[in-house]
């Protein structure tokens, strides 16, 4: 009899599917994919060197998870960033991160203090380089989040977490925005650490309600375009209807 570890497993399809996903978010996320910018099939295949059945997985999967927008007939695209969406996403994190910030803060965990002086220390080198400055800083609200011990506000937030880091890729690429975010940070980390919770929620809460004031002018500002200032992305029907 065949040993059960004879016949090959099909992880491996599912693998390249999951690599490719990621790669795409990715891309969408730091904007190198603009907004409204169509995905080639045949272009991206050959970019990435796979074939264009798992392609075809990977921007079904994108699309479900609201990155990506098919229209009939002529194909997928990069979904747009509106002001609602805005919005949406930044009224529920400021409740979210609130709370995790004051949940932190009454976290007695003595290993936090080592850990936020340190990331605010590789913030603070990053500040002239949003890009940077931008992955450092989600992983910031993740150890808030991490810190706050409540793995069902965990779950929520990182459901949540990878739209919202395409909206601070936004928000970050604004002229002086890093050095105002790292203020907003440190402000956050203190009170963390002298475990004032109610004053952790309010400074995160000031925090994001910042950025969401940026982030609303920056998307409304360029209507009709992707907030990259490109309009060469925009669908058949759109440009139609410009």
């Amino acid at each position: 009899m065949a040993e059960p570890g004879a016949v090959r497993s099909l992880a491996d399809h599912l693998s390249l599917r999951e690599r490719i996903v990621a790669r795409l978010r990715q891309a969408i996320i730091t904007g190198e994919l603009a907004q409204k910018s169509r995905l080639i099939e045949p272009e991206l295949a050959r970019q990435l060197n796979v074939s264009r059945t798992p392609l075809r997985e990977a921007i079904r999967q994108l699309e479900a998870e609201g990155f990506v927008t098919t229209v009939p007939r002529f194909g997928s695209f990069v979904s747009e960033i509106t002001p609602q969406d805005v919005e949406d996403l930044y009224a529920i994190r400021t409740v979210i991160e609130g709370l995790a910030a004051r949940q932190a803060a009454e976290n007695p965990d003595s290993a936090k203090r080592e850990v936020l002086d340190d990331i605010l220390v590789d913030l603070a080198k990053r500040t002239g380089d949003y890009r940077q400055y931008h992955e450092i800083s989600g992983r910031f609200h993740d150890i808030i989040v991490e810190l706050s011990g409540n793995r069902r506000l965990q779950g929520i937030y990182h459901s949540l977490a990878q739209h919202v880091s395409r909206m601070r890729t936004l928000s970050l690429a604004v002229r002086g925005r890093p050095e105002i975010s790292l203020r907003g940070h440190r402000r956050i980390a203190t009170a963390i650490l002298r475990g004032r919770g109610a004053e952790a929620e309010r400074a995160m809460r000031v925090h994001i309600e910042a950025a969401y004031g940026v982030l609303k002018r920056t998307v409304r500002s360029a209507p009709g375009r992707s907030a990259t200032g490109s309009a060469r992305g925009a669908s058949p029907k759109q440009r139609r209807a410009e």
